[in-house]
């Protein structure tokens, strides 16, 4: 059996981030909960996508901060599979004009998240982590619910940091390089 290969056309990493984003062609306004977030955009869920390719206009808070970010954007992508309940159907929402404050703002919430998931991963380790510190660096990562099941805590977490290694086939090609 032949293996398929997936293409990961996206520059940057996605982190869960599950709060509502509002966004606008200018026509029609939408209130959506996202799914994931990163560096480059936003997934959010809808049933009724915008068309690929236009122009929006979205707003969102990122937890923590006071303020919201309204940024332009475009639809990058949709998801759309009647077939497969587990599958998020939606669209992918891609920045297009993020000022540098606003830059700034996101990279620092993407750099928490991803430190807070891997102190998380550590103490997971443990064969018996102490509940008070699972407890206390749930509080840093408001989109992982709390689960009394240690077991699918861990698999969530090893789950997402493994978007913050490198793949496969950048560890073999940095390898054919030292040996070149």
């Amino acid at each position: 059996m032949k293996q398929a290969q997936f293409i990961e056309r996206r520059k940057e990493n996605r982190l869960p981030f599950n709060d509502k984003v509002i966004f606008t062609d200018g026509q029609k306004s939408v209130t959506a909960y996202a799914v994931n977030i990163s560096r480059g955009g936003v997934f959010v869920m809808s049933l009724d996508p915008f068309p690929i390719d236009t122009q929006i206009v979205c707003a969102f808070c990122l937890p923590g901060q006071a303020s919201s970010f309204c940024v332009k954007g475009k639809v990058a992508h949709i998801v759309f599979d009647r077939q497969r309940c587990e599958v998020e159907n939606g669209m992918g929402l891609m920045f297009l004009e993020l000022d540098e404050s606003q830059k700034s703002t996101l990279n620092l919430h993407i750099l928490n998240q991803q430190s807070a998931y891997l102190e998380l991963k550590k103490l997971l380790l443990a064969e018996r982590p102490a509940a008070s510190e699972i407890a206390r660096c749930l509080k840093k990562i408001p989109t992982l619910s709390p689960t009394s099941d240690l077991l699918s805590l861990r698999y969530r977490v090893n789950r997402i940091c493994t978007i913050f290694e490198p793949s496969p086939i950048e560890v073999a090609e940095a390898a054919d390089r030292k040996t070149a």
